[in-house]
């Protein structure tokens, strides 16, 4: 029996009660990917402490969560232990009560733009979960798939694979190193940008038992 493609196999991967919420998934008519791109390459590698606090040691997530904003994702509520509330209400590092745990925290980000075995939001247009193996053996379909907006978050096998790391696509590009096209992007904790996609998930140990898991937006 011939095996589906990758691309076919994301779009299939439907867990229900996935994309339910149509109010919220409406966010997607005002994504500005444009505007995220930009954000994610001015404040890659010199973070914005100007509009917004930073965790120097976990910072990865609160930065993805300011790319979003910056395209347009609207915040909700102010109960920061709220998996349904997405906000951030200060500079101030220390005063965690007005910063979600979905706006700082991989794993909470998960469970508002995605979820975690059927419990979450959902609030992204699309939200998937791949193998390592099966993302870097089928890339170019992820490639085809995914767009300059779209976040990644990887997970530990050794801890259920909760996610512990956020990344923004910033572009898609010829990458003349590898000779193929690839995706590119930018993440804190390391402060970075123009990140080989297909060469980090090589690096990743465990490829066959651990997730990456895809937000489309």
């Amino acid at each position: 029996m011939k095996r589906k493609s990758l691309l076919k196999r994301i779009k299939d991967a439907i867990i229900e009660p996935l994309l339910n919420d149509e109010i919220i998934n409406r966010q997607i008519n005002v994504y500005n990917r444009n505007a995220a791109k930009a954000y994610a390459e001015a404040y890659a590698e010199s973070p914005n402490t100007k509009d917004y606090p930073l965790f120097k040691d976990d910072d990865c997530t609160n930065f993805i969560s300011q790319v979003l904003k910056a395209g347009g994702m609207m915040m909700r509520g102010r109960d920061y232990t709220n998996f349904n509330h997405w906000f951030c209400y200060t500079k101030d590092a220390k005063d965690l009560t007005k910063i979600s745990l979905t706006w700082r925290s991989a794993r909470y980000f998960r469970k508002y733009w995605g979820n975690e075995n059927g419990i979450g939001r959902n609030a992204a247009r699309e939200y998937r979960e791949l193998i390592v193996l099966d993302a870097l053996t089928n890339f170019q379909e992820l490639y085809d798939y995914l767009e300059v907006g779209d976040v990644i978050q990887y997970g530990d096998p050794k801890k259920n694979n909760y996610p512990y790391h956020s990344q923004v696509v910033h572009a898609k590009e010829f990458n003349v190193a590898l000779n193929r096209y690839d995706l590119f992007v930018a993440q804190h904790t390391a402060n970075r940008k123009n990140v080989s996609l297909y060469e980090y998930l090589k690096l990743l140990q465990n490829k066959a038992n651990r997730y990456i898991y895809i937000y489309h937006f």
